[in-house]
C-alpha cells in the first residue's frame, strides 16, 4: 500500500511538470539588414518564448547576442534543467522509498541508509565518494555529453533512437518538434525552481526535509 502511494505521488509530480500549451510556433525573426551591414540574431524567435509573459529578459542580457553565444546559453539551460529534474525525483524517491541497499563505504562501515537526506548528505559522504562522483561527471562532460558532440543544444550524437532524421528524440516529428522541445524547456525551468526551493527549505527547516508536509510527528514528507 505504501509503495503504491509513492508511485501515485511520483506520477502526480511528473504530470505537474508537463505544460499544457498547444503547439508552439516560432515568431518571425527579423534578420534583414541594410546593405553593408551584418544581420543580427534575434533570440525572441527561439523556443521557450511563451504567452502571456513573452520574451523575458528584464536585465537585457541578450541584447546584441549572437547565435553562437545563445546556443551556448541554451545548452547550459537544458543541461541544468535535466539535472534538476533528476534531482527533484531523486529527493522524492529517497523520502518515500528509501536508499540503496548495501554499503557506500567499507572504511568505515557506512551504509547508504546511514547517509542523511538533503544538504546534510554533503558532509556525510566520504571524500573518496565525492571524488568518484566528480570523476564520473567529468567523463560525461568530456565524452558523450561534450558540447562538441551535439548537433543542436541538448541533442547529442551518441543518442539517436529515433534515427538521424528525427534528431534523436523518440516520438518527435516535424509537426510536434517545437511543442516537445518547449515542454522539455518548461519542465527543466520548473525543476530548477523546485530544487532551489527544496534546498532552501532543507537549510531553514532541516527537520521538514525541505518539504513542509507534516504528518502525526510533524516531520518529513511521508
Amino acid at each position: 500500500m505504501f509503495k503504491a502511494a509513492v508511485i501515485a505521488l511520483l506520477a502526480t509530480s511528473a504530470s505537474a511538470f508537463v505544460t499544457k500549451t498547444g503547439p508552439v510556433a516560432r515568431a518571425p525573426v527579423a534578420r534583414t539588414a541594410s546593405k553593408g551591414e551584418v544581420s543580427m540574431f534575434d533570440p525572441r524567435g527561439e523556443l521557450g518564448v511563451l504567452r502571456p509573459v513573452g520574451f523575458f529578459d528584464p536585465l537585457g542580457l541578450s541584447k546584441g547576442i549572437d547565435e553562437e553565444k545563445f546556443n551556448r546559453w541554451r545548452t547550459v539551460e537544458i543541461k541544468h534543467g535535466r539535472v534538476c529534474m533528476m534531482a527533484f525525483l531523486g529527493f522524492i524517491w529517497q523520502q518515500g522509498v528509501g536508499h540503496f541497499p548495501g554499503y557506500i563505504s567499507h572504511s568505515p562501515d557506512l551504509k547508504f541508509s546511514d547517509i542523511p537526506d538533503g544538504v546534510a548528505a554533503i558532509g556525510a559522504v566520504p571524500g573518496v565518494g565525492w571524488a568518484q562522483i566528480l570523476w564520473f561527471c567529468g567523463l560525461l562532460e568530456l565524452g558523450m555529453f561534450s558540447v562538441k558532440t551535439q548537433r543542436a543544444p541538448g541533442a547529442f550524437n551518441f543518442y539517436r533512437p529515433g534515427g538521424p532524421e528525427l534528431g534523436g528524440y523518440p516520438g518527435v516529428t516535424d509537426e510536434n518538434r517545437a511543442q516537445k522541445l518547449t515542454i522539455e524547456l518548461q519542465n527543466g525551468r520548473l525543476a530548477m525552481l523546485a530544487v532551489i526551493g527544496i534546498l532552501m527549505g532543507d537549510v531553514v527547516t532541516p527537520d521538514q526535509a525541505g518539504i513542509p508536509f507534516p504528518l502525526e510527528d510533524g516531520i518529513g514528507l511521508f
